[in-house]
């Protein structure tokens, strides 16, 4: 019996180190981005508020980003974000509210417009400089952190 509990977790310590280590290269893969590639932003994005799973490819995560409508129609996975998509994509996964403009004319430029105002996006450069992959992970970090505190 203690055999096969020992060998039972074993089984399931394997299991979730894999799990965790394919999610720890994503990451990484997408800090070494500049500029960030869509598929990789929305694995990251989507695989935080849990519409994908951990295990899903970024190209499934891009997939479902897509039949969202969270990326522009026109998106490529391999084509870089820029800060407006981001903002849209953080917005509209995250299902934030905001402000007139958000409301009534849910856009990327809104979508910049707020987070800029909410101070979570660098706003230097304009909304469509494009952003590097780490510059993804703080901005999804900012705005996880301003929604806990509302």
């Amino acid at each position: 019996m203690l055999k096969k509990a020992a060998l039972l977790s074993l089984f399931w310590g394997v299991c979730l180190g894999t799990l965790s280590a394919q999610s720890n290269e994503r990451l990484d893969d997408l800090l070494s981005q500049a500029p960030a590639r869509f598929d990789s932003t929305t694995y990251l994005i989507l695989s935080a508020v849990k519409q994908v799973p951990d295990t899903a490819t970024p190209a499934d995560a891009f997939a479902a980003a897509a039949a969202g409508g969270f990326v522009p129609k026109t998106a490529k996975p391999e084509d870089p974000v820029s800060v407006q998509d981001l903002s849209y994509l953080l917005m509209k996964a995250l299902k934030l509210n905001g402000g007139l403009e958000w409301t009534f004319l849910p856009n990327p430029r809104a979508a910049y417009r707020e987070l800029a105002y909410r101070q979570a996006v660098n706003d230097s450069g304009g909304p469509d400089r494009a952003v590097a992959g780490d510059e993804v992970v703080r901005t999804l970090s900012a705005v996880q952190a301003q929604r806990s505190g509302e």
